[in-house]
This record gives structure tokens, C-alpha cells and sequence, in this order.
């Protein structure tokens, strides 16, 4: 089957007349009744005045489907790119090919009514050598070959540009002008990527343009879809922290909190992204709703998950610690020291950390014996101990490598 339409593409000819003496004329259609049928022959001369307008029309056709292309093309590459806008453009491609054809087609129709009458439809079957029709199929490779290699010259430019912005910001050039306006160029050519985002808001924060490098993050953020890539960490780091540059910590927070919604995450994802948000609400003493946040992280999880209410009750802890509620993280530490030891097969490295943490929220607390026995259990050294004093660093601005 895949053959046979390969043979009725490649084939050139518009008009043949058979051993009958019926002429039969090329129409616009693909692959079925391709052809109008006369049951008599006509003057070379009206038969080549025919033919000198079916070539006009192939022009125009051509012409109209270059045209069409560049500017769907266009139109494609300035609106934000995902799955769905590029079937949704491929399928309006297609129609505007479509109508154009068909209108190609009506208007041939027309001017053989009206130069030799009316006629019927058939398949249209010009007597041909198969070396002629093997040759004709060769040609017709040869263009498709072409029409690849055009394409995939015209896409090698788009590569070019993306590596000229990644040795742009290599620290050894630190060229970030020059990275931005290879962005720029990059994004008035081709598809915007939600990698070239990332390298522009990097440009753009270490030129202290935040309000761009904000822009940049939340474009590479819609750009990188539903799913959370291996990106999205960073992205959502720096965006807390451009965020609270252009406005507040609160409005960072909010931000987070709009863009987290729109992807979809694992359970660990989730539980590290929650992280990320309540050390940077810590650090700037937002310390409302992140025990909520916990506690609607661990209301979701499935009543058998007891691995991951583990590790999420875990951090949810620790939070307790950074926000100085002591007794509350020592009730909490109880309760998961008592679950680690009897899973210790499972939680033996946990159950040091969790041994040696309750012995910092006690030593804060002035309860140094109860400490001192904590410490003494962890089986910790003492000059390693200070090691696992819940803490955090305040955050900075992740360069990522590309």
C-alpha cells in the first residue's frame, strides 16, 4: 500500500491519452480518483493551453503553501510551546494546505468545464515503463532526501546558538551580554526551550536584572511541562530567592506555591520540594502554615506508606527544631525513635541521626543529662556530633552547568 502511494506522488505527469482515445487530465486529489476522464482526444493546443494553467496554479499552490508555513511557523514559535499547541498547529498546517488545495482544485475544475466540458472521475493510470515509474520514484527520494537535509540544516544554527550561550557562561568568560543576545536571536528563529530560559535568567540575575531573571524562571517553568524534571529543583530554588529580590518573601512564597500546583511529582518530589519552601520561610521567619503543609502532605499519603510517613515525619521534626519548638520536636523525636528501633533493620542510620538531634533539642532546653544520654546512644563521636545539630544555610543563587 505504502508503495502505490509512493508511485502516484512521485509520478509527474498531468495528462495522458490511451490506446481508447480517451483523454484523461491529473486532478488535485492525492490518492484516490486522481484523474478526469474525456472519451475523445483533444487538440495538443487546448490540451497544452490546459496544462500551461494547471502549472500556473501549481506555482500559486507552492507558493501558498511556502507562505503558509513561514507564518504558522512564526506564529508558533512566539506562543508558549507544549505538546498540545504543536498537534494544535500541525492540524491547523494541515487545514490551510487542505483549503488551499482544494481551492486550487475547484478553480481547475472550472476551466476544463468550461474548456472541454463535463467529465468523470477515475484513477488516474498514464502508461509507464516501470524503469520510468522506478526512476520517477528515485527522483521523488531524492527531493524528500533534500527537503531533510534543508531541514535539518536549518535546525544546526538552533544547536549552534545553544552552545555559544552555554560557553557564554562558562565562569571563564562570564559572557552574559552576549549569552542574552544569543537568546534572543535563538528565540526569534526557532522554539523557545525551556533550557535556553534557564540560561537567560542566569544572564540576567548576574547582571542583577531580576525582574527578567524572574520573568525568564517562570517561562522555563510553563515551557518544562507537567512533569517534574530534573531541572525543576533548581529552578524553583532560584525562583524563591529572585522572587523575594523583585518583591517580598511572602510574594516568593506565593509565587511557589502557584507554580508547584501545576506540576505533577512523586511523593518524594513533594517531600523535597516542601523542604526547599519551609527552610526558605525559616530563614525569612514565615514560619505559619509549614507544620499545615506537613501535616496535608502526610494526610495524602496511603495508610500503608509507613516508609514514607517515616521520612516525611522526619522533616516535619526538624522543622519543629529550626522553628526552637523543642518540646515538641523531643515529643516527635520520641515517637520516631521508638518506630526506628523497632524497624532498625530498616532505620539503623536514621535511628543515630534521630538519637542525636533529640539530644540537641534537650541540650537547648537545659537538659544536658538527658542530652548526654542521647549523644552516648547515637554511638556518634563526640568531635562528629555537632555534625547533626539541625541547621540550615541561607540561601544563595544555584548556577547551574549545562
Amino acid at each position: 500500500m505504502f508503495e502505490k502511494y509512493i508511485k502516484i506522488l512521485s509520478n509527474p505527469l498531468l495528462y495522458y491519452s490511451d490506446k481508447e482515445g480517451n483523454s484523461v487530465f491529473r486532478n488535485f486529489a492525492l490518492f484516490k480518483q486522481t484523474g478526469f476522464i474525456y472519451h475523445r482526444e483533444f487538440e495538443k493546443q487546448n490540451v497544452g493551453k490546459v496544462l500551461e494553467y494547471r502549472f500556473g496554479l501549481d506555482k500559486k499552490l507552492k507558493l501558498g503553501y511556502f507562505l503558509a508555513t513561514l507564518i504558522l511557523y512564526l506564529i508558533f514559535i512566539h506562543i508558549r510551546f507544549s505538546i498540545w499547541s504543536l498537534l494544535f498547529f500541525e492540524a491547523v498546517w494541515i487545514a490551510v494546505l487542505s483549503g488551499m488545495r482544494l481551492w486550487a482544485s475547484r478553480l481547475y475544475v472550472e476551466h476544463l468545464i468550461k474548456m472541454f466540458g463535463p467529465f468523470e472521475v477515475v484513477e488516474f493510470e498514464p502508461p509507464v515503463s516501470k524503469r520510468k515509474s522506478e526512476e520517477f520514484v528515485a527522483l521523488f527520494r531524492s527531493k524528500i532526501i533534500l527537503i531533510g537535509l534543508c531541514i535539518v540544516l536549518f535546525l544546526v544554527p538552533a544547536f549552534l546558538l545553544q552552545l555559544g550561550m552555554k560557553y557564554s557562561l562558562t565562569p571563564k568568560h562570564n559572557g552574559y551580554k552576549r549569552a542574552i543576545t544569543l537568546s534572543n536571536i535563538h528565540n526569534a528563529i526557532y522554539p523557545k526551550t525551556s533550557n535556553v530560559y534557564d540560561m537567560r535568567a542566569i544572564s540576567h540575575y548576574m547582571l542583577r536584572d531580576y525582574d527578567n531573571a524572574l520573568d525568564d524562571y517562570k517561562k522555563a517553568l510553563d515551557l518544562s511541562g507537567r512533569r517534574f524534571g530534573k531541572r525543576d529543583f533548581v529552578r524553583f530554588e532560584n525562583l524563591l530567592l529572585v522572587q523575594k529580590k523583585v518583591s517580598s518573601p511572602q510574594d516568593a512564597v506565593d509565587i511557589f506555591n502557584e507554580y508547584i500546583t501545576k506540576k505533577k511529582m512523586t511523593i518524594l518530589q513533594e517531600s523535597e520540594m516542601l523542604w526547599v519552601k519551609s527552610i526558605f520561610k525559616i530563614e525569612n521567619s514565615i514560619i505559619d502554615m509549614i507544620l499545615q503543609d506537613y501535616d496535608d502532605l502526610l494526610s495524602s499519603l496511603d495508610q500503608n506508606d509507613e516508609k514514607n510517613n517515616f521520612y516525611i515525619t522526619c522533616d516535619r521534626t526538624y522543622m519543629l527544631f529550626l522553628m526552637q519548638q523543642y518540646q515538641r520536636a523531643i515529643d516527635s523525636y520520641d515517637n520516631l525513635i521508638r518506630y526506628a528501633s523497632e524497624h532498625q533493620d530498616e532505620f539503623s542510620k536514621e535511628l543515630q541521626s534521630l538519637y542525636a538531634e533529640r539530644g540537641w533539642a534537650k541540650q537547648h532546653l537545659g537538659d544536658s543529662v538527658g542530652a548526654e544520654l542521647d549523644f552516648k546512644t547515637s554511638d556518634i563521636p563526640s568531635d562528629k556530633l555537632k555534625e547533626y545539630e539541625p541547621g540550615y544555610a541561607n540561601q544563595v543563587f544555584v548556577r547551574e552547568k549545562f
